[in-house]
């Protein structure tokens, strides 16, 4: 049996400009609608109040719901918009409540907004090798101005040492439904590649990166914006085909046109809903030796087979074209994507492709509970927990561009675990896996799977 993979790595879950722009911003025109059930309708909307944001501008809340004046209620529809608030990040509790008593029927929302300045550790081993360690920290400021506004900045030491900023507003033009993000880091990163290190021996890359992203809210689930951004990328030990440039230092603007589609309950979760994401990035726009393109793509499906029960399944790909791809844009399984089975196993390739299907059932019905017994301010004393057992199987693999893909390039690999939904947005996974070729390994990660 493989050594347990450990990562304790806590950092916001969306961190680059281009994800976070669509992933954090606000439904802002909310003309899309979950269809209501024709049977066990509660009744039709008459008002929406909403009560105990101390911060928070009530638009926040309301622009994410699905259930406004004229709509009719159902249970499901409440449970879905209540999710959906969760989702923004910054509330430890909400209660919906359909009010049918008076002349008017009220839909009562009701929130405890969380600590906005939130100190996070970030600690781990890359790879999940013990003796590669990194540590560091990261402040964010959620809700700046109660508009859902997020800035934070990460310090990490150790293996691969970096620091980064980001500001995202997904709330710059409420009226045009546009939000914002930029950001800027640095960053050095021990090659990756196995093939390259094992020519010369291991090297360091150093990164610099300056974006901005300018998107629209198209409707309540969709989002579509362009990323545009400047990179450097020197390289410690110069070979050809690490850099596109023969001097071992790439300098090259980039731009990312991106569409996604999100009706997923709860992001950090997800037990119903749909998650469809589509980008295509050029890197270099003719300033310099830089000139390729990558097109990803990534779709979730959330199907609720019963009340405790759900399934979920991912497919997604990136695939590159050009002249030369640098070492430093290969794409690799066992960094962010990570295979069950083979969870330290890293995949190099120019290419990517991989599945989830993961099988959910309830173990605790996620609740709030109030911490009345610790001497703690007022927004640490909600917490919420729940959990659930996983039956999953990965599939995935890496390829350059003059290989020959079959069924057989795909390894796989599946399991079982119990995962927690814990306080402030986190997920715990506890699982045990096996792969295709009959290797055990015990994995704890504090990320969603899929």
């Amino acid at each position: 049996m493989s050594r347990p993979y450990l990562s304790l790595r806590v950092l916001p879950a969306r961190c680059t400009a281009l994800l976070l722009g669509p992933l954090y911003a606000l439904p802002l025109l909310a003309q899309d609608t979950i269809p209501a059930l024709d049977e066990g309708v509660l009744g039709i909307v008459d008002t929406v109040i909403v009560t105990g944001n101390e911060k928070t501008k009530e638009y926040v809340i309301l622009d994410e719901m699905t259930l406004k004046a004229g709509a009719p209620v159902t249970v499901e529809a409440i449970e879905f918009d209540r999710k959906r608030i969760y989702s923004l990040g910054l509330f430890t509790s909400v209660d919906i409540v359909f009010d049918t008593l008076g002349t008017q029927k009220k839909l009562l929302v009701d929130v405890r907004e969380q600590w906005y300045m939130i100190p996070f550790p970030i600690l781990g081993f890359r790879d999940g090798d013990p003796k590669k360690p990194y540590y560091g920290a990261g402040l964010l400021y959620n809700n700046f101005r109660g508009r859902n506004q997020k800035v934070y900045g990460t310090v990490v030491m150790g293996h691969d040492p970096s620091f980064a900023f980001e500001f995202v507003d997904p709330l710059w033009d409420r009226a045009n439904a546009l939000y914002i993000a930029a950001g800027g880091s640095y960053s050095r990163v021990l090659n990756r590649s196995v093939l390259e290190a094992n020519l010369t021996g291991d090297f360091d890359e150093y990164h610099v990166d300056a974006h901005g992203t300018l998107g629209k809210r198209l409707s309540l689930f969709e989002t579509a914006g362009v990323n545009l951004g400047a990179h450097s990328v020197k390289v410690q030990v110069y070979r050809q085909g690490r850099t596109a440039s023969p001097e071992g230092h790439d300098i090259y603007l980039y731009a990312t046109a991106s569409y996604t589609y999100d009706s997923r309950d709860l992001r950090e979760y997800a037990t119903r809903g749909m998650f469809l994401s589509g980008a295509v990035t050029k890197y270099g726009l003719g300033e310099g030796a830089v000139d390729f393109s990558k097109v990803s793509a990534d779709v979730r499906l959330y199907i609720p087979l019963t009340n405790s029960l759900s399934l979920a399944t991912r497919a997604f790909s990136g695939i590159v074209s050009g002249t030369t791809i640098p070492t430093y844009a290969h794409a690799y399984f066992g960094s962010y994507e990570r295979l069950r089975g083979y969870y330290q196993t890293v995949w190099e390739g120019e290419n990517l492709a991989g599945g989830t299907v993961e099988l959910r059932q309830e173990l605790i019905d996620t609740r709030t509970f109030t911490v009345s017994f610790l001497p703690l301010p007022q927004q640490f004393t909600v917490w919420r927990f729940g959990a659930s057992l996983a039956l999953f199987t990965d599939t995935g693999a890496a390829w350059y561009r003059h290989d020959r893909v079959t069924l057989n390039s795909f390894v796989a690999g599946y399991g079982v675990g119990i995962h927690f939904l814990l306080p402030y947005t986190f997920v715990m996974r506890t699982e045990f896996a096996w792969n295709d070729l009959g290797k055990r390994q015990f994995i704890i990660d504090l990320r969603t799977s899929i």
